[in-house]
């Protein structure tokens, strides 16, 4: 009879019934060199560094200063540290970096041969403490003082931020950690903060987001901020005790120099610069006094008073016109320029027939020019203004003059503080499709934009057609910092 044909389960059944002859041994022999170079040696490296000899311990295993002064101007508000704590145990020859599972994040790349720098303890996760040896400065999402107020509860740092997934992994987590996650809260905030003023939020699309809040300032110190709800048809406006009309200074017609006519633009003034708000600080010196003079004596133009107290100001004044009194020489200077700007016989110019001659009393043509200088030509013209009765400073030269207070202007702030943005994406976009600075009369005007000019170009979580899409993480940090913030 012939013999029955095997089935392949059948072959496959005698194939594994071998002997494996060599195969066992050489699997052995392979995987001992292997257990002992990646795992071996690593953990020896770990806990019992002293067979590799003694190692230097890195230079930032010691307490260090933060440079604040080092730091790019836009850094993190994270590593605005006063101090450092880096207590790590570098592994001998970075051995552990062969358990290495992919690349760290471009800012973390520094770490990649060192897995203890972050990895402390026997296969552990990475615990917060590891993170804030850097970001010690790190603020929680809800403000301790604020969190028994709620029922929010604060998750590690970790399972937000997972690195080994690329150079640019965590950037691109920053941008869009958000979406369901945040509005898993926010859609119905009061359940998990009764007592918030942060309204309810689901999506920044149509009517699911509320008016942007504006903080704007009432008076001159931090305590004076305040934020305000933007609604429609009502304008903020925020009082600064500054002259400045946009409308004016951008009138397509151009304004008068003291050398041309001169067509301004939003560019004039504010220059782009790597800063936290994207713009150059406004200074007198750099954007203003090329146009307003701060001059005080009519036939010297180019002699100027400093921009400043009062009192250097009145000291100026004052000097100038003594030095005139002792000097008969100069004087006689001035006052053969004077005689040309003099008004002729039948001219009405106020300002022309003032221009005595110098020879009378030096204190009362300084206090002629204060008064000039302070009511109409130069400083009522951009600020407020108050006469001040009796007499300034005694320590100053200038305090028999007319004195003056100046109202104080208050300090620049960030208009929405628990929000980023970025002029630098937006540059292709003229400044008015945001600003309405041409209509704008009074530097009272707040000129930040609605809700509805952002969604004009930026849709929510869901891809919109001719949009941005835009979910909770591009204009919103995660962590809340100690930064200037106003009361509610």
């Amino acid at each position: 009879m012939a013999e029955q044909q095997q089935s392949p389960l059948q072959i496959e059944q005698q194939a594994l019934q071998k002997p494996l002859g060599l195969k066992r041994p050489l699997s052995w022999f392979l995987f001992l060199p292997i257990l002992f170079a990646f795992l071996a040696l690593p953990l020896a490296a770990m806990y019992a560094p002293h067979l590799f000899g003694e190692l230097e311990q890195p230079a930032n295993s010691k307490p260090q200063q933060v440079d604040a002064a080092k730091l790019p101007p836009n850094a993190h508000p994270s590593l605005q540290s006063n101090v450092v704590h880096d207590t790590r145990n570098t592994t001998a020859f970075a051995l552990d970096s062969v358990w290495n599972p992919g690349q760290l994040a471009s800012a973390h790349s520094n770490l990649e041969g060192d897995c203890q720098a972050c990895h402390a303890g026997d296969f552990s996760r990475v615990k917060d403490e590891s993170c804030a040896v850097c970001h010690s400065n790190m603020g929680l999402h809800v403000a301790e003082k604020a969190a028994p107020e709620t029922s929010f509860e604060e998750g590690r740092c970790a399972s937000c931020h997972r690195d080994h997934k690329g150079r640019e992994s965590l950037a691109e987590q920053n941008k869009h950690f958000v979406g369901a996650d945040c509005a898993a809260c926010h859609t119905d905030i009061k359940t998990v903060a009764p007592k918030t003023e942060t309204l309810a939020v689901r999506d920044f699309t149509g009517d699911q987001h509320p008016a942007f809040r504006i903080t704007v300032a009432t008076g001159p110190e931090p305590s004076d901020l305040r934020r305000v709800r933007m609604t429609a048809n009502t304008p903020i406006v925020e009082k600064t005790n500054l002259k400045f009309p946009h409308d004016v200074h951008l009138d397509p017609k151009g304004i008068d120099t003291p050398t041309k006519k001169v067509v301004m633009e939003c560019a004039n003034c504010h220059e782009p610069a790597d800063t936290a708000t994207g713009f150059k600080t406004l200074s007198m010196e750099n954007h203003c006094q090329e146009c307003h003079k701060l001059g005080f004596e009519p036939a010297l133009p180019d002699r100027q008073v400093p921009h400043g107290p009062v009192d250097a100001v009145l000291s100026t004044v004052e000097e100038f016109y003594s030095y005139l009194a002792l000097h008969p020489e100069e004087r006689n200077k001035v006052n053969a320029q004077r005689a040309v700007l003099r008004a002729r016989p039948g001219e009405k110019d106020p300002k022309r027939s003032n221009l005595r001659n110098l020879s009378g009393n030096p204190r009362a043509q300084a206090a002629f020019a204060t008064v000039e200088l302070f009511e109409n030509t130069a400083c009522a013209v951009c600020h407020e203004v108050k006469a001040v009765k009796g007499l300034g400073n005694t320590k100053t030269s200038g305090s028999r003059l007319p004195q003056y207070a100046i109202a104080d202007i208050n300090p620049t702030h960030p208009w929405m503080p628990m929000a980023k943005f970025d002029h630098k994406p937006h540059e292709f976009e003229a400044c008015e499709s945001c600003h309405k600075a041409k209509e704008s009369e009074k530097a009272s005007d707040v000129l930040m934009p609605a809700i509805d000019s952002c969604q004009a170009c930026h849709a929510g979580s869901k891809p919109a057609l001719n949009k941005v899409q835009s979910d909770c993480g591009v204009c919103h940090e995660y962590h809340i910092h100690d930064k200037e913030l106003a009361k509610k």
